[in-house]
């Protein structure tokens, strides 16, 4: 038995400490990367349930999945600046918002809503230092020809992703930059729409006030990485069976390589997960940079990797050798086991995968 627990009442803890911090504000629930590692579908029926009603994805596919699967009036932000037609059609297919990062962007939305005698909507995203999609901050003149030069859009608003949040002047500076484009904008008689200018972690680091949207994701699942957030619920436990109980004597080599061997007769359990489900390949805050070459990458790279430990009937277990594609082996013999017990392992659900989901309310 295998499976990754989502605890519902850590979620509405989250989404009541957001909206906490939200204020007025209208939430948007970034529901990339499977819906936080939830689920897209189960993620985005959760939050249907508590009220929410804006979503927002990275994937054109996963905004085609939601309306096919009855979330026909929700509102629904496509992240991407999309210029393939064949991908823009599809979408004004199922009606979502557009995000215009570029003139082309502006111009493939533009002429195929004219094609269909439709208008699109559309927001406008600056990039703040992310390098992805986005107008930089002082490029209006080009966000100005998209408001009055492209008459089969309707611009709704305008947003950003801050890309720095651990230092909270840059980020301050990012968000003024994508103040500074909107006022300019409107000085020119534009109407600027929804402005929306926050992550997760810099909701809960800096005070921003004149933002009117907000976008959040990791925050829904209690992963921000900011001591602000210490009110949020961490959501994720990765369950499963012992498998194949053994006493092995002193001496014996466990795993693949060196392996490891034990200096005393040890009781351990073979668990039926590995490195392809996630399990002690990434640890959220570690960082590899690839161009370092040398015993400078070594280092870092070391970093990826690293020993999780479970819980076994409250007791800790240790993992013995290397974790293996699909399996692993445990130091249980402080842990009184029996057949049928079960390991816990805290985890971040959106480095999770090929693990049964189930969600429950909690204690």
């Amino acid at each position: 038995m295998r499976s990754l627990l989502i605890d519902k009442n850590g979620l509405r803890v989250n989404l009541n400490e957001i909206r906490a911090r939200s204020g007025s504000a209208d939430i948007v629930a970034d529901l990339s990367g499977d819906g936080q590692g939830v689920g897209l579908l189960r993620m985005a029926r959760f939050l249907r349930e508590e009220g929410l009603g804006s979503f927002a994805v990275s994937e054109p596919q996963d905004a085609a999945m939601l309306r096919r699967s009855g979330f026909s009036e929700e509102r629904i932000l496509v992240l991407r600046s999309i210029t393939n037609q064949g991908q823009v059609r599809e979408l004004l297919d199922v009606g979502v918002t557009f995000t215009l990062g570029s003139y082309e962007a502006g111009i493939a939305l533009n002429a195929l809503a004219a094609e269909r005698h439709t208008v699109a909507e559309a927001r406008v995203r600056i990039d703040s230092g992310l390098g992805q999609y986005g107008f930089l901050a002082r490029e209006t003149d080009k966000m100005l020809t998209l408001f009055r030069q492209m008459p089969n859009i309707a611009i709704t608003g305008m947003y950003t992703q801050l890309s720095s949040t651990n230092i909270l002047s840059e980020t301050q500076q990012q968000y003024e930059d994508f103040m500074t484009a909107a006022r300019t904008l409107q000085a020119q008689g534009v109407n600027t729409g929804i402005l929306m200018a926050l992550d997760s972690a810099a909701l809960f680091r800096g005070e921003f006030g004149e933002q009117n949207a907000v976008c959040v994701g990791s925050a829904l699942i209690g992963r921000v990485p900011v001591k602000a957030g210490s009110g949020l619920a961490k959501v994720g436990v990765l369950e499963a069976s012992l498998e194949e109980l053994n006493w092995l004597d002193k001496g014996t080599k466990i795993g693949a390589g060196k392996g490891v061997v034990l200096k005393k007769t040890t009781r351990v359990a073979v668990l039926d997960v590995g490195w392809f489900n996630g399990v002690g390949t990434f640890r959220p805050g570690d960082r590899v940079e690839p161009f370092l070459i040398g015993k400078v990458k070594s280092r870092l790279a070391r970093k990826t990797a690293f020993s999780p430990v479970f819980r076994v009937n409250g007791k800790r277990a240790r993992v013995l050798g290397q974790i293996g594609m699909t399996g692993l082996v445990l130091d249980v013999t402080r842990c009184n086991p029996v057949p049928g017990d079960t390991a816990t392992l805290e985890v971040d659900p959106r480095y999770i995968r090929g693990i049964p989901v189930k969600m429950s309310e909690g204690e």
